[in-house]
């Protein structure tokens, strides 16, 4: 069983590591040097040489984070630490991996990485880093905190946008370079010849599309409420199925999906309202394919008993012949501000 080290932490103003200690078992020669690399590490983020410890995570892990935001993410894990205790999980001939906790709390883990003349670098590993794919209209030249997208993060070329593969038929769906960025601590700006582009993150999954901001469209934001509300009135027993084909395309997963949903559990009512209706954010990832994030309030009320919905739907959309048509949906109550947080 592998054992829990200490290190404690003086936060003063000029910052310095005090005692490092294994809960008074001697430390071996074989543990000294990851010892005494995981405190110099430590005193380096308790100091503030956010830059240097920024550098170093480059010869650890590839990632793209700026240094603002890794400046940051480290303030964040260790800002308030006096005392962080480490514990070895993982170890090969060229990695080590550690658990850091904050008394019994996890706050991050820590890399070390061998270098080729010998040397060990060290990296926090956030809690909340992200690998993402980032979904690129073919043919676009997009560059993600100010490194070029090229053939080092290309996954797939010229295929079909994912949000569209629940079709039966791809044909019409934008065609995407799919690239893949590791440990992004937060969502990346993404530019095209110098402007900033669009950026919708997948509520299912840690996909990222990149398109133009259509946000401002108010025809295209009032046809994403209307639809929103068809489909929110199927399973309140508000509107039938053919409502829902009327604004879908119907040979999809999605629509088989919907259309299969047993609304009769829902409570016969008198009275409903919805409100608060909004769309947060379109990205076009082409002229005629668009995703998008639309909430809305939903109150419903039988006379004894009464109910406030919030909602939140991730949609994406198909312009077929002219007609914008559901595509598929994610659903994602969080998205809406008036959505009751778990605690």
């Amino acid at each position: 069983m592998k054992k829990l080290f200490s290190v404690i932490l003086s936060l003063g103003v000029v910052a310095s590591l005090g005692i490092f200690s294994r809960n008074a078992v001697d430390v071996s020669a074989e543990e000294a040097d990851p010892a005494k690399l995981i405190q110099e590490y430590l005193e380096k983020v308790v100091n503030a040489e956010y830059e240097d410890v920024y550098n170093e995570s480059f010869s650890v892990q590839m990632h793209l984070n700026d240094l603002d935001s890794y400046e940051k993410a480290l303030f964040g894990v260790y800002h308030d630490t006096d005392a962080v205790q480490y514990k070895l999980y993982s170890e090969d001939a060229a990695s080590k991996y550690y658990h850091l906790y904050k008394d019994t709390e996890r706050i991050c883990d820590l890399k070390m990485q061998k270098q080729g003349d010998g040397s060990w670098a060290l990296a926090t590993i956030f809690n909340d880093q992200k690998d993402y794919i980032l979904e690129v209209p073919a043919g676009m030249k997009v560059n993600v905190n100010g490194s070029e997208m090229n053939d080092q993060y290309l996954i797939e070329a010229n295929v079909p946008a994912s949000n569209y593969l629940g079709l039966s038929n791809t044909a019409g769906a934008p065609k995407v370079n799919r690239y893949r960025i590791n440990a992004m601590i937060d969502i990346p700006h993404v530019t095209s010849d110098g402007k900033e582009c669009g950026l919708m993150e997948d509520v299912t999954n840690n996909t990222i599309y990149v398109g133009t901001d259509a946000t401002a469209d108010k025809d295209l934001a009032n046809t994403i409420i209307q639809y929103a509300v068809t489909c929110a009135k199927f399973p309140a027993q508000e509107a039938g199925v053919g409502a829902v084909a009327s604004v879908s395309i119907t040979d999809s997963q999605w629509y088989r999906r919907v259309s299969g949903v047993q609304n009769n559990w829902f409570t016969s009512h008198g009275t409903s309202k919805f409100s608060n209706e909004n769309v947060l954010k379109i990205v076009k990832q082409s002229d005629t394919s668009a995703i998008a994030n639309v909430v809305f309030d939903y109150y419903a009320s039988n006379g004894s008993v009464d109910r406030t919905w919030n909602c939140g739907y991730q949609m994406t959309l198909l312009n077929v012949g002219g007609v914008w048509k559901i595509a598929g949906m994610g659903i994602d109550s969080s998205l809406n501000p008036n959505a009751k947080k778990i605690k």
